[in-house]
């Protein structure tokens, strides 16, 4: 999960309404229902489909495409043409598949209590098993040509250049690609590999229930994972610690399940890792973007070294508190709570748009196009999927999902998904089909991009100093959320790997007292941890896709350096940034970086980061402690 100039400071007065045509509250602190709100603050998902039977008829479109596949099996050597054939006919059917598949994902998160959308993800999830089946003929057939004949083929269909760079990918992998009949085995089961995730995301938004906390007024607040994170900001310690525990004992109820669900879907990480005859884990998750290990390896052990400023925040912090111990719920209340930044949905708007100044008018005019053409689902609502998020297939423009509630935060994560969302439009408008994605590696560096740029924006146009500690609190902590907290879940998830690699048996407790453990020297000495501190490992979504997390602090430390050179007028820059929005897949993702500008290969990026924060540390304690 973005340039007219206008005064700023507005919004460090009292604070600023809700825009009229947002509906109130619900009664009793609950939560609205989807029919309460406006419409222009809502995606339209009608640009997908307009109904339920029009997704169905291309349903049954995808069903007849499967067939031809199986014509083209045992001949793809045959020439050049039958081979572009089978790629052209496998792409156009894969358009129209995830056209389907994310139409129905994209209505079932706006009630995950909707049994029709529930019928039709899993409609569409089974439907995956058996396109996943269809094509798996078709790697192992052309691992099998050699590299003379390939060759050949390209000279007599000059159009089977286009995928090039898709064959070589494929080919380079030549060693971890099993027989025909085991591919088709391997894509029979990935609608049971899904099984973890689906489990966890259906206890994570569906049957987890949260109780009720007592606000500083002495009013019953009903929790919710939105306000969570608002309800740790309060300035009353009691109100923090009870929103804490009343949040995890939701999960606590869970332990022992989400404890199996996280194990299993680790066990199912060897499974495949070792079936592709990768010695590890690891290996085989970097694997599928050619990226080398050292890079990971550097990102560890470079943050590991510098854990240090983290100890020395905690210590900032317990001091500005004026707490005898420091605890996790003491994390998130703003060190300046009276500067406070409150922003409506509109006005976070027109700030993203100016704050992005350095990126250029055209991309500006594109972003501000997307605000008011439906691809964002702003509010909160009964049953809605939690979170934020951006998606989008090669059919349509992206959408955006968040669960907006006035927050400075809120605002940044809204340029953070419109940093995804403008990245998969300029990669579906500059690349084919085939390169039109982008990598997880990639993708974090344009949407960090954003909030780099916001960030700079905003502190540029402060007038007190109070407002400055405010924003220099909040970069703060996004630095820690988005770089060292990262880096602390990545050495989670190696130690958890490196467990079931060895042959030993992940529970809860372990999988707890191994989090326990890295979270602790992560935060050091001041840190007091809680009982139920270490729960925090099994409610993390991203745990179910291995070794996700690490590019969060990779592209955080690219985008800061690529941020940089745009404030200070970088022409080249920018335009070397905004070929790398473009270039999709079309190049590894190291070698896209590189071209962008920042080579991850080396730890230059990384100190810098590590630096950043030690001088943001340094200048917010001359601010708050005399």
């Amino acid at each position: 999960m973005h340039h007219l100039k206008s005064d700023i400071n507005d919004i460090f007065r009292a604070g600023l309404a809700l825009a009229m045509e947002v509906a109130a509250p619900a009664k009793s602190g609950g939560v609205r229902q989807r029919g309460e709100i406006a419409e222009k603050y809502k995606w339209q998902l009608e640009h997908i489909y307009t109904s339920a039977d029009e997704w169905r008829g291309d349903l049954v479109k995808v069903k007849d495409m499967l067939p031809k596949v199986a014509t083209f099996q045992n001949r793809l050597a045959s020439s050049g043409q039958v081979l572009f054939e089978c790629f052209d006919h496998r792409d156009t059917a894969s358009i129209l598949f995830y056209k389907l598949y994310i139409y129905a994902h994209l209505k079932l998160d706006e009630d995950n209590r909707n049994s029709q959308y529930q019928a039709m993800t899993d409609e569409i999830a089974a439907l995956s098993t058996v396109f996943a089946e269809a094509g798996s003929f078709i790697t192992p057939e052309i691992m099998a040509i050699d590299d003379d004949r390939l060759e050949q083929m390209k000279s007599e269909c000059p159009q089977l250049r286009l995928y090039d760079h898709h064959l070589d990918e494929m080919r380079r992998m030549k060693d971890h690609i099993l027989s025909p009949e085991e591919e088709r085995i391997l894509a029979l089961v990935g609608n049971v590999s899904r099984g973890p995730s689906q489990i966890f995301r259906m206890i994570d938004d569906a049957d987890i229930k949260f109780g009720d906390v007592t606000d500083e007024k002495g009013e019953k607040v009903a929790m919710t994972k939105q306000r969570y994170y608002d309800l740790l900001e309060s300035k009353d310690r009691r109100v923090r610690k009870e929103s804490m525990e009343v949040f995890v004992s939701a999960y606590k109820g869970f332990v022992n399940t989400l404890g199996a669900t996280l194990s299993t879907s680790v066990y199912k990480d060897l499974f495949y890792a070792k079936t592709r005859q990768y010695n590890t884990c690891l290996e085989s998750a970097l694997d599928a973007d050619n990226i080398p290990e050292e890079t990971y390896r550097n990102l560890v052990t470079t943050v590991d070294a510098h854990v240090g400023v983290l100890h020395r925040y905690a210590a900032l912090r317990k001091k500005v508190l004026g707490v005898d111990e420091l605890r996790p719920y003491d994390m998130y209340v703003p060190l300046v709570p009276d500067a406070k930044i409150k922003i409506s949905y509109d006005d976070a708007v027109r700030r993203i748009l100016e704050g992005l100044w350095p990126l250029g008018k055209d991309y500006l005019a594109d972003l501000k196009t997307a605000f008011e053409s439906g691809w964002v689902d702003v509010y909160e609502s009964e049953g809605k999927g939690s979170g934020a998020y951006s998606w989008s297939t090669y059919a349509t423009h992206p959408y955006v999902l968040m669960n907006y509630n006035d927050t400075l935060d809120n605002m940044f994560t809204l340029a953070h998904e419109m940093g995804h969302a403008m990245h998969s439009h300029y990669s579906k408008k500059f690349q084919p089909y085939i390169y039109s994605g982008h990598s997880i590696f990639t993708a974090e560096v344009a949407s960090t991009t954003n909030e780099e740029l916001l960030m700079h924006y905003m502190l540029d146009r402060v007038e007190t100093k109070e407002q400055k500690a405010y924003l220099l609190s909040y970069y703060i902590q996004q630095i820690v959320g988005t770089f060292f907290t990262q880096v602390m879940y990545s050495q989670f998830e190696y130690e958890i790997h490196k467990d079931v690699e060895e042959g030993k048996p992940l529970s809860a407790d372990v999988l707890r007292q191994t989090f326990r453990k890295i979270y602790q020297k992560f935060w050091g000495p001041e840190m007091i941890l809680e009982e139920y501190s270490d729960i925090s490992c099994l409610r993390i979504p991203h745990f179910y896709r291995a070794f996700y997390v690490y590019q969060y602090a990779t592209s955080y430390s690219a985008a800061t350096m690529i941020a940089e050179r745009l404030l200070k007028g970088d022409e080249q820059q920018r335009v070397a940034y905004l070929k790398f929005l473009q270039s999709g897949e079309s190049k590894y993702p190291i070698e896209t970086l590189q071209e962008a500008g920042v080579d991850l290969t080396k730890s230059d990026a990384i100190e810098a980061t590590a630096r950043l924060f030690g001088r943001l540390v340094d200048e917010l304690e001359a601010l708050l402690v005399k």
